[in-house]
């Protein structure tokens, strides 16, 4: 996750999808949950909630998509536009 949260706070988008390609193979709940106990450490305060807000939503619609890749990149896109990380 970590090397994730770097790409993350970059701008990476294409190391990000390929950190999402090579992890499918965990459910995406379980994901999402592990990129969650990362914000604490990686976000700066005030970014929290939306990030928060974000994975839920995305937690939420992994229950109803077809593609999870798709979502848990688009999860992790709108985590990169919206937060500040340290």
């Amino acid at each position: 996750v970590n090397e994730l949260v770097k790409n993350l706070k970059d701008k990476n988008f294409p190391e990000v999808r390929k950190w999402v390609v090579s992890n499918l193979d965990n459910d995406a709940p379980v994901l999402l949950r592990r990129i969650y106990d990362a914000c604490y450490d990686s976000l700066v305060p005030s970014s929290i909630p939306a990030a928060v807000l974000v994975i839920a939503k995305y937690q939420y619609q992994s229950s109803f998509v077809c593609d999870q890749e798709i979502n848990i990149l688009a999860a992790l896109t709108e985590l990169m536009v919206e937060c500040e990380f340290k």
